[in-house]
């Protein structure tokens, strides 16, 4: 039964379901849709809190990304990309918490917002939110560089965690901000350098985003 993924394509939380869904050798179509569609009632059928991503699989609705990932991961044969030891399943899920409550909120929604998305949409930064937000940033990033003991975020396979977490600084590094940031943690940089060569990263880059990196 074919897959329709829904969302912005530059969106990291949608990106990082299609990097999974890639990474899983699982076909789907992309249905790319802007912000003004989710304001919608026919867009509220399928999602009532009105956010993106959806996956939707026949009658089979799923909102939410983190559970969409999962799904994705459990549901279709192929390479696992969830630890099966129960220690590395929950640092997993840790770090997806992470991605979602402190990078996305910030480096995504703040300082890549504002120093791309804004120029982008006809708009200029506000630099108090890029400083601000640039300054939080560094003390997240702190925390990922110090735990970054091992190729990947929970031992040496790729996980839902790097897909997500890689998804997020991936948008913080095109800003120039974002890279000298990373540039300065060279186990993240390493890290997210392995990730920008998968082709699963390569194949879900907006083009919206083509040449925009500050870095």
């Amino acid at each position: 039964m074919s897959i329709v993924v829904h969302g912005f394509g530059v969106s990291p939380n949608v990106r990082s379901v299609r990097i999974t869904l890639i990474e899983k050798g699982i076909d789907y179509h992309f249905n790319e849709i802007g912000f003004d569609y989710l304001a919608t009632d026919e867009y509220a059928q399928i999602n009532p809190f009105r956010k993106m991503p959806v996956l939707q699989q026949g009658d089979f609705v799923l909102y939410e990304t983190p559970a969409i990932l999962g799904y994705v991961d459990e549901a279709f044969d192929g390479f696992s990309l969830q630890p099966s030891v129960p220690k590395a399943r929950a640092k997993m899920w840790q770090w997806i918490g992470i991605a979602a409550n402190y990078l996305y909120p910030v480096g995504v929604m703040q300082l890549f917002l504002q120093r791309i998305m804004s120029p982008i949409m006809g708009g200029a930064a506000d630099e108090i939110v890029v400083a601000e937000s640039a300054k939080i940033t560094s003390q997240h990033l702190d925390v990922l560089e110090q735990n970054l003991t091992t190729s990947f975020l929970v031992g040496d396979e790729l996980s839902l965690a790097d897909i997500i977490t890689g998804s997020m600084l991936y948008y913080i590094n095109i800003t120039k901000e974002g890279a000298a940031l990373v540039k300065a943690r060279p186990k993240t940089a390493a890290w997210l350098h392995t990730l920008s060569q998968r082709k699963s990263f390569q194949q879900t880059l907006a083009g919206l985003l083509e040449g925009k990196a500050q870095g």
